[in-house]
C-alpha cells in the first residue's frame, strides 16, 4: 500500500510543490547577511562601505539569473537545479574558509565569492518558480505567493539553526550554509519537473492551498513567538534546540498531502477542456456561453464579455476566415507571451523595473544595514531584527499572493495597486527608521520585511500576467536586476558613503580633543542612517508614481482577465449550476438572441440572466 501511494506521489504535482518550498526555504540564506557581516568586517578589517559593497555583491549574485532563466526554457529543471547547487556549494565553501581566516582574499575576490555563491539561489528560484507555475497556470498567484514566502522565511529559519548550534561562531555556521541547500537540491531534482495539469478542476485543490497556507502562517508566527522570547529572556542551548526541533517539524508539515496521493483523482468537476471545446465535430460542437470577443451593438442595454484575442482564438476555427483583428508579429500586446526584447520595448516593463528597483533596493539597503544602524543606535537585538524581517518578508510574500489574487478574480484589481500600496508602506518604514527611536526598530523591520517580501510576490504575478509564461524564466531574472541595481545605488552609494563620513567627522572631533584611536572606528548616533532613510523614502514615493502609471497602463488587460475568469468559473460549474454553462446546438438561438428577443423572453430567464446571456446581433457577413 505504502509503495503505491509513494510511487503516485512522484508523479504529484503537489510534491514538486512541497519539495519547491523546502527549496526556497534554503534559498534565502543571503538574507542572514547581517549574522555574519560584523564578523567578516572585524576579522577583515572592513570599514562600512566595503561591507555595503559585500552586500551590494550578494544582491547582485542573488538576483541577477538571466543565464538560468534562459537555460530553464532549453534544457530542464534538474539541470538548472544541478548548476544551482554546484555554484552554491563551491562559493559558499570559500565563503567559510575566508571567515576562519584559512584563505586571505583579497576585497575583490571575496566580492566574488560571496556574488558567485549567492548566485546559486537564482538557479533553484528559477527552477522551482518557473516549473510550479506551469504545473498550476490556474492558481499562479497562490503558488507564487507560497514560494516566495519561504524565501522570505528563510533568514529566521537559519537564525534559529544558528542560535540553537552555533552561536556566536559564524565559520560553522557558514559551513552548515554551504552543504545543506546543495543537499536539498539533489533531492528535488527527482520531483520538481513538468506535470501535466488535470484537466477537470479538482475540487481538493482549495483545501489543500489552504492547508499548506496554515503551515506556512502557523511556522511564522511560531518563529516571531519564540524571536520574543529569545530576546526577552535568557534562554538555554537546550531550550533553543528545543524550539529548533518544533520547527523543524512545522518544516516537514506539507509532506502530507503528496503521500495522500491515493485519493488524487477523486472530486473532480465536470469541466472540459479547451482541447475538448475545439476539437469536437462539427455542427455537434459546444461552445462556452459566455466566450464571445467584444463588438459594436446596434442594441442599447446588450452586454458581452471581452476576452483577449489569446483567448478567443482558441475557440475560432482556423479553417474559416477571421472577422477580428489579430496581434502583429512584432507588436505583442499585453497579455500575450512576449519573448524579451519585445518586452523590454514596452513601457510597462519599464515602469514595473523602475518601481522595483526603489522598493527593493530600498528594502535590500535596510535589510543589509541592520547590524550596524542597530549598533549606533545602542541595541544588541540584531538576531531579533534580522528573524523579525525575515518571518514578515515571509508573511508579505503569502499573504500579497493570496489578497492580490482574491481581489483580482473577484474585483478585477489591477495586481500593480497593490504594488503601490506596499511601496506606500516601504516609505512608512524608512520613516520610522529615520526617527532613529530604539523601539521603533522592532516596528520598522516588521514593515520593510513585509513590504519587501510583498514586492516579490507581486512583480513576479504582474510580470508573468503582463507578459506571458512562455519565456517566463528570462523576464523575471531581468526584472530582478532592477532590486541590483537600487540596491548598488542605496547601499555603496548612498548609506555607505554617508555612514563612513560620520564615521571620518567622529574620527576629527576626538582627534582634535587629543584623544588616541585605536582599531576600526564606529558611528554612534542617530545621524548615522538618518539622512540615508530619509532619501529612501522619497525614493519609494518616486516608485509610487511610476505605479500610478502602469495601473492606468493596465487596467484594461485586467478587466479582460477577469471576464474571463467568469467564463471559466462558469464551465468549472458543469452540470451543478441552474443553467448549463455550454451551448449545445438547441441553444443557439438563446445565446445569440439580443436582450429584447423573444426567446429570451420566454427563456425562463431573469432580466439580470438575459444581460449576462445576450450578445450583440452580427451580420449575416460574419
Amino acid at each position: 500500500m505504502w509503495p503505491a501511494k509513494v510511487k503516485r506521489a512522484l508523479k504529484d504535482r503537489w510534491l514538486g510543490l512541497c519539495l519547491g518550498m523546502w527549496m526556497q526555504a534554503c534559498g534565502g540564506i543571503s538574507y542572514a547577511f547581517s549574522l555574519y557581516s560584523g564578523d567578516l568586517k572585524h576579522t577583515l578589517g572592513y570599514n562600512q562601505e566595503m561591507i555595503d559593497g559585500l552586500g551590494t555583491a550578494k544582491d547582485i549574485g542573488g538576483n541577477v539569473g538571466i543565464i538560468s532563466g534562459l537555460l530553464i526554457d532549453l534544457t530542464s529543471a534538474w539541470f538548472v537545479l544541478l548548476v544551482g547547487g554546484l555554484l552554491h556549494f563551491c562559493f559558499y565553501f570559500l565563503l567559510f574558509l575566508a571567515a576562519t581566516g584559512r584563505i586571505t582574499p583579497s576585497y575583490w575576490q571575496m566580492c566574488g565569492i560571496i556574488m558567485v555563491g549567492t548566485n546559486g539561489a537564482t538557479w533553484f528560484n528559477t527552477a522551482v518558480l518557473v516549473t510550479c507555475m506551469r504545473n498550476f497556470p490556474s492558481d499562479r498567484g497562490v503558488v507564487v505567493g507560497l514560494l516566495k514566502g519561504f524565501i522570505g522565511l528563510s533568514g529566521a529559519i537559519f537564525t534559529q539553526v544558528y542560535t540553537a548550534v552555533y552561536a556566536p561562531y559564524t565559520g560553522p555556521f557558514l559551513l552548515l550554509c554551504a552543504i545543506v541547500p546543495p543537499l536539498v537540491a539533489m533531492l528535488s531534482m527527482i520531483v520538481i519537473r513538468p506535470v501535466e495539469a488535470p484537466r477537470r478542476k479538482d475540487e481538493s485543490d482549495k483545501s489543500k492551498f489552504s492547508f499548506l497556507y496554515i503551515v506556512g502562517v502557523a511556522l511564522a508566527f511560531y518563529l516571531m513567538a519564540v524571536i520574543l522570547i529569545q530576546d526577552s529572556f535568557m534562554i538555554s542551548k537546550t531550550m533553543s534546540r528545543l524550539f529548533m526541533t518544533v520547527m523543524l517539524i512545522i518544516l516537514f508539515l506539507p509532506i502530507l498531502i503528496p503521500l495522500s496521493a491515493g485519493t488524487q483523482y477523486k472530486g473532480y468537476s465536470a469541466l472540459p477542456t479547451e482541447a475538448a471545446i475545439i476539437n469536437s465535430p462539427g455542427p455537434d460542437r459546444v461552445v462556452p456561453k459566455q466566450l464571445f470577443s467584444e463588438r459594436k451593438s446596434q442594441h442599447k442595454g446588450t452586454a458581452s464579455i471581452d476576452v483577449p484575442p489569446r483567448t478567443t482564438d482558441r475557440f475560432l476555427d482556423a479553417s474559416k476566415p477571421r472577422s477580428l483583428d489579430t496581434p502583429s508579429k512584432t507588436t505583442v500586446k499585453l497579455g500575450h507571451d512576449h519573448n524579451l526584447l519585445q518586452a523590454t520595448s514596452t513601457q510597462d516593463y519599464w515602469l514595473l523595473f523602475f518601481a522595483m528597483g526603489c522598493g527593493t533596493g530600498s528594502g535590500l539597503t535596510a535589510i543589509n544595514n541592520l547590524a550596524q544602524m542597530a549598533e549606533s543606535l545602542g541595541s544588541r537585538s540584531i538576531g531579533a531584527f534580522v528573524a523579525l524581517v525575515s518571518v514578515w518578508n515571509f508573511l508579505g510574500r503569502m499573504g500579497s499572493g493570496y489578497i492580490s489574487e482574491y481581489y483580482m478574480k473577484q474585483y478585477a484589481t489591477p495586481r500593480p495597486v497593490f504594488l503601490f500600496c506596499v511601496q506606500a508602506v516601504m516609505a512608512c518604514a524608512h520613516l520610522l527608521f529615520a526617527s532613529s527611536v530604539p523601539t521603533m526598530l522592532y516596528l520598522a523591520s516588521i514593515l520593510v520585511g513585509l513590504a519587501h517580501g510583498a514586492h516579490w510576490t507581486l512583480m513576479v504575478a504582474t510580470s508573468s500576467e503582463l507578459f506571458g509564461l512562455k519565456n517566463f524564466g528570462a523576464l523575471y531574472n531581468t526584472l530582478s536586476i532592477s532590486a541590483t541595481v537600487g540596491s548598488y545605488l542605496l547601499s555603496v552609494k548612498l548609506a555607505g558613503y554617508i555612514y563612513d563620513q560620520q564615521v571620518a567627522s567622529l574620527q576629527a572631533a576626538a582627534v582634535a580633543a587629543g584623544q588616541v584611536l585605536t582599531g576600526p572606528q564606529k558611528c554612534v548616533g542617530p545621524q548615522c542612517f538618518r539622512s540615508t532613510f530619509l532619501v529612501m523614502a522619497c525614493v519609494c514615493g518616486l516608485g509610487c508614481l511610476a505605479l500610478t502609471r502602469l495601473i492606468s497602463r493596465t487596467r484594461k488587460v485586467y478587466r479582460d482577465m477577469y471576464k474571463v475568469q467568469q467564463a471559466k468559473d462558469i464551465l468549472a460549474k458543469g452540470n451543478s449550476s441552474e443553467h448549463s454553462p455550454l451551448l449545445s446546438p438547441n441553444e443557439s438561438q438563446e445565446a445569440d438572441a439580443p436582450i429584447d428577443s423573444p426567446v429570451l423572453k420566454s427563456s425562463g430567464l431573469s432580466d439580470a440572466q438575459r444581460h449576462r446571456h445576450a450578445v450583440p446581433s452580427r451580420p449575416d457577413s460574419e
